[in-house]
This record gives structure tokens, sequence and C-alpha cells, in this order.
């Protein structure tokens, strides 16, 4: 029998911290599938495990407007951008530097493991993966969650905290930059 989100929760806070497990259970899987979406698979584990502790601090922050994965998809995604602001920022992990294996690791969401057993195809993978790397966080974000996660412009503004225009706004001018660097690319 499936535990009531806010039951678990007000148990979390009454002092019963083991019971955050229930929570991380119930959640990891959608957790790993959204940070294996904008995260390097070699980093998705220590990234995942953050949002999960940054979860657990700010459990007494839920108001519980709207469901418990919501808001700890918030976490997901905010935690997401600050990995690639902290990497921009350090300058010490270019994604194009990856060698193969790595980029073979990385998931765009769409319900597949590696490039070669993908409907892309490996190289268009690996072409669209370097082209993904030159998009800003945010909009390498908003195209995963639009394409990948297939949410909607409400749901993605919902999560980023960004309005609908600029949601779509944003998409617009990623999906021409995405065409114009593979473009290049050809």
């Amino acid at each position: 029998m499936e535990s009531n989100d806010l039951d678990v929760i007000s148990s979390v806070l009454d002092g019963n911290v083991d019971d955050f497990a229930i929570l991380i259970d119930k959640y990891k899987a959608k957790v790993f599938k959204i940070v294996s979406m904008h995260i390097p698979h070699d980093y998705v584990d220590e990234v995942a495990n953050d949002i999960f502790f940054k979860a657990y601090k700010s459990l007494k922050t839920f108001k519980n407007d709207s469901p418990f994965i919501n808001w700890l998809t918030v976490i997901a995604v905010r935690s997401c951008k600050d990995y690639w602001r902290q990497k921009y920022a350090q300058k010490d992990m270019p994604m194009s530097s990856f060698d193969e294996e790595t980029e073979k690791s990385f998931e765009l969401g769409i319900d597949y493991k590696t490039p070669e057993s993908n409907i892309l195809g490996d190289e268009k993978y690996r072409m669209l993966m370097k082209a993904m790397e030159q998009l800003k966080p945010t909009e390498r974000t908003i195209i995963s969650m639009m394409y990948a996660e297939e949410r909607s412009i409400a749901e993605i503004a919902s999560i980023t905290g960004i309005t609908e225009s600029n949601v779509k706004v944003t998409a617009f001018r990623a999906r021409k930059k995405l065409a114009e660097i593979i473009n290049k690319m050809s």
C-alpha cells in the first residue's frame, strides 16, 4: 500500500526522520530520470543525493499547494541548473572534451540508454548532445522538459519559475539556436 505523502511528511517533521526514506524510495526513480536528462552520467548520483538532502532540509517549507513530486521536481531542476552554473564558473569540464563512453551515457529523456539503441542513431545523438551543450542552462532545461519529459508550457513555467510567455520565447530561440548549431556541424 502506498503511503500518503502528507502523512510521511508530517511524521518526518514530528521527528521520525527515518521516515524520509519512504519518500526517497517512492521518488528516487523520477528524480534520477530528471537528473540523468540534464547532468553527465558520472555526476547523476551526486546531484540526486544533493536533491534529496535539499528536500529534507527544506521539508518544512512544503506548502501542499501542489503534489509533493512537483515540489521535488522544482528542487531537482534547480539543482541541475546550479550544477551547470558551477561547472561554467569553474570552466573545468567542457562537455565537448568528454570521451565517447561518457557521451554515450547521456540520456536526452527519451527512454533509451545508449546512442546505439536510441531512435536518432549514434552519430546524430552525439551531434545533438554537443549542440545541447552550447545552449544556456535555462535553454537546455526548457528544451529537455518540453521534448524529453513532454511537459506542457504551464508545467515548465511552474517548475522553473519563468512566465509562460518567457518559456515559449526561450524554447523558440533555443530551437532556432540548436538548428543553427547542428547545421554548422553537418
